[in-house]
């Protein structure tokens, strides 16, 4: 983790992301979940013997109610790469854990910004690991 460039705003970030993801979030991969997914990509839902939509992982591990317990200001999302290493079916029970990486301050046109990027990680219940998202967001107060 880079130091957030004793900075106590950048400090106040990193700390609100750590609360935010706290630790790892384990959830079960649920037919009606996966069905109502690919309907809101006006989609079929996959057979049950095919791997959910790999994008379907980004519904898993999310924090509830984001707002709550934030510091004022804004966010928007400046990246996300995906890598992807095995299937995901209905059933199986995925643990996804978020690690801060780190956190950058940037100068913006009215004002500083905050460059904060985090690692998630997708794994099934055996320990495989089948997917890992780096994200990155812009945040300013």
């Amino acid at each position: 983790m880079r130091d957030p460039l004793n900075d106590p705003l950048a400090e106040r970030f990193l700390q609100e992301q750590r609360t935010r993801h706290g630790g790892p979030v384990t959830e079960r991969v649920e037919a009606g979940r996966v069905r109502d997914y690919a309907l809101a990509l006006e989609s079929l839902p996959p057979e049950p013997s095919r791997p959910v939509p790999p994008l379907f992982l980004l519904t898993l591990g999310r924090t509830r109610r984001p707002h709550l317990n934030r510091l004022p200001g804004g966010t928007v999302n400046a990246n996300d790469e995906f890598e992807l290493f095995g299937d995901v079916f209905v059933g199986d029970e995925i643990t996804v854990e978020t690690t801060v990486r780190s956190v950058e301050k940037k100068a913006g046109r009215k004002g500083d910004l905050y460059l904060i990027t985090a690692e998630k990680t997708y794994r099934k219940a055996s320990g495989e690991l089948v997917a890992r998202r780096t994200n990155s967001i812009l945040r300013w107060e």
